[in-house]
C-alpha cells in the first residue's frame, strides 16, 4: 500500500535509536519526502532554529531530553508542525499524556510501515488543511474590510464609522434599507472586523422558511420530535456559537415563534423543539429588514419587546438613487471583478451608457446594478460595455437629461462629475442629430462638427450607436 502526497514534504525524524532512525527515513525518502533525521531533542532543536519542516517524529524516550519536552519546544516556539509521537513500550498512558501536550499523533514501536505512511501522510493533509482554512480566512476578512466597500457617498462614509465604532462590541445591530442596499455586505464587514472574525458568520434567511420549519431552523430539535426527526439536530443558533447569527428579513418572523426569539434575545438561551434542555449559545446578533417594523407593531404582526430587542444599534442604509455619485464606482468596481471572474477583457463603459445608468430609477439598488454589469459583460465580447439592459420604460437615449443641479447637489455629486454628465449627455445627442440630418454620412458629419472621420466612429463606438439606423 503506498500513498504520496503531491508536495515535496519536509520531514525531521528525531530518535536516538540509529537503526530505526535508519529505517523510517528509507521508508519515508521512499514515499517521496525530504527526510533528514537526527539522534536526540537538543540536536532537533538546532534544525529547527535553521530548516522549516512540515512534519516531526519523535521518540519519547531519550537521554538528556525527552520527547515530551521536546514536544512542549516545538508546540511553543513552532505550534503550526505537527509531531507525531513514537513510544518503544506501547504504552496507552504514554501516548495519551502525549496527545494531551499536543501531539497530533502516535506509533508504537515496531512500527508498521503501512501505519507509519497513513498516519504520515494524515497529519500533512491536516496542516495543509489549517493552512488552507487560515487562508481563506485572511482571505474573507480582506473582502470585508472597510475599503473594500465602494462609495464616495457622505451618508455611506458616515455609516462606515459607525460600522467600525460598533464592530468591537457585542451590542446587537439593526440594518435597515431597501432591498439590495448592501445590508448583507455591512453585516459581514461588522462580522469581520469585529474580535469574533474567527468564527462562524451564520445567515437565517426569515423570509424564505415557512412557518412550522423556522423555530426548528433556529433553535433546532431532539430525535422524536415529529415525524422524519430519526436524530438530533442542531439549529443555526447553535451553529453560530462563539460567532455572529445574521437574522435577514427579520420582519418575516413568525409571530408564534417571536416569543422564543425574544428568550433568546434576553439571555442567549433556547430550548430545541421537543427538548427540555436549556441551550446556551454565545453568539452577537445582527439583524436586517427592508419593512417598515413600526408599523408591523401597530397592525398586531411584530412584536413590539421584539423591536426593542433588536433596535439596539439601528443602521440605515441609503437607495442607490441617493447616492447617484457612487454608480461610476461601483461599475467600475463590478467591471474589473466579473471581467476577471468570467474570463472577459471589458475594463471601461460607454459614456452613453454610463448617462443611462446615472438617470435610471434603481428599484433594486446596489444588487440590481451589480446583476446588470454581470449580464453585460457575459454578452460583450471586446473590451468596452456598448450596452447595459435598462428597462426601456425608464431609458431611451434621446429623451435622457442630465442629473439637475439641485439633485446633484443633495447626493453630493463633484461639479466635475456633474459637468462631465453634462458634456457626454450633450455631445451625444449633438452626434445622433448630426448624424439624423445627415443621413448618417460619415464625411458630413465630420465636416459638420470639424472633426476627422477616426473620431465620429471613435464617438459611436463609445455610445454604442448603429450608424446604419441613420442610412436611407
Amino acid at each position: 500500500m503506498t500513498f504520496r502526497i503531491k508536495h515535496k514534504a519536509s520531514i525531521l525524524v528525531v530518535d536516538d535509536d540509529k537503526p530505526f532512525r535508519i529505517a523510517t527515513s528509507a521508508v519515508l525518502a521512499d514515499e517521496g519526502y525530504a527526510v533528514q533525521s537526527v539522534a536526540s531533542g537538543s540536536e532537533a532543536i538546532a534544525k529547527l532554529r535553521n530548516h522549516t519542516y512540515d512534519l516531526i517524529l519523535s521518540d519519547l524516550v531519550m537521554e538528556k531530553m525527552d520527547g515530551l519536552h521536546l514536544l512542549d519546544y516545538i508546540h511553543k516556539h513552532y505550534p503550526d508542525i505537527p509531531t507525531i509521537m513514537i513510544t518503544g513500550y506501547g504504552s496507552i498512558e504514554t501516548a495519551v499524556k502525549a496527545m494531551k501536550a499536543g501531539a497530533y499523533d502516535y506509533l508504537t514501536k515496531p512500527c508498521n510501515n503501512d501505519e507509519l505512511r497513513i498516519k504520515v501522510k494524515r497529519a500533512l493533509e491536516h496542516k495543509q488543511n489549517r493552512q488552507t482554512l487560515s487562508t481563506l480566512q485572511e482571505e474573507v476578512h480582506q473582502l470585508y474590510t472597510f475599503h473594500n466597500i465602494k462609495s464616495r457617498n457622505k451618508k455611506m462614509r458616515e455609516i462606515f464609522e459607525l460600522v467600525k465604532k460598533v464592530a468591537d462590541t457585542d451590542v446587537t445591530v439593526l440594518l435597515r434599507g431597501e432591498t439590495g442596499t448592501g445590508k448583507e455586505l455591512i453585516a459581514k464587514a461588522i462580522h469581520y472586523n469585529s474580535p469574533r472574525r474567527n468564527e462562524q458568520f451564520i445567515t437565517v434567511n426569515c423570509s424564505a422558511l415557512p412557518e412550522q420549519l423556522f423555530e426548528s431552523e433556529l433553535f433546532g430539535y431532539v430525535k422524536g420530535a415529529f415525524t422524519g426527526a430519526d436524530k438530533d439536530r442542531k439549529g443555526r443558533a447553535e451553529e453560530a456559537d462563539g460567532g455572529t447569527l445574521f437574522l435577514d428579513e427579520i420582519g418575516y418572523i413568525p409571530y408564534s415563534a417571536q416569543t422564543k426569539l425574544l428568550r433568546f434575545l434576553e439571555d442567549k438561551t433556547f430550548d430545541r423543539v421537543g427538548g427540555s434542555e436549556t441551550i446556551t449559545s454565545d453568539v452577537r446578533i445582527i439583524a436586517a429588514t427592508n419593512q417598515p417594523l413600526e408599523e408591523m407593531i401597530n397592525g398586531g404582526t411584530f412584536r413590539e419587546d421584539v423591536f426593542y430587542r433588536l433596535n439596539i444599534f439601528p443602521i440605515t442604509l441609503p437607495p442607490l438613487r441617493e447616492r447617484l455619485e457612487d454608480i461610476p464606482l461601483l461599475t467600475e468596481h463590478f467591471i474589473e471583478k466579473y471581467s476577471a471572474d468570467y474570463g472577459r477583457q471589458v475594463n471601461r463603459i460607454s459614456p452613453s451608457v454610463l448617462s443611462s445608468m446615472m438617470n435610471y430609477a434603481w428599484k433594486g439598488n446596489v444588487r440590481e446594478l451589480e446583476n446588470m454589469i454581470k449580464r453585460a459583460i457575459i454578452k460583450t465580447d471586446g473590451d468596452i460595455l456598448t450596452s447595459v439592459d435598462i428597462p426601456a420604460s425608464s431609458h431611451t437615449p434621446e429623451n435622457d437629461t442630465p442629473t439637475d443641479i439641485t439633485t446633484a447637489i443633495e447626493n453630493n455629486i463633484p461639479f466635475k462629475d456633474y459637468m462631465k454628465s453634462i458634456a457626454t449627455d450633450a455631445e451625444m445627442k449633438y452626434l445622433i442629430t448630426a448624424l439624423k440630418t445627415h443621413q448618417g454620412n460619415i464625411n458630413k458629419v465630420a465636416r459638420m462638427m470639424q472633426v476627422d472621420r477616426k473620431t465620429i466612429y471613435r464617438k459611436l463606438s463609445d455610445y454604442a450607436i448603429d450608424i446604419e439606423q441613420f442610412r436611407s
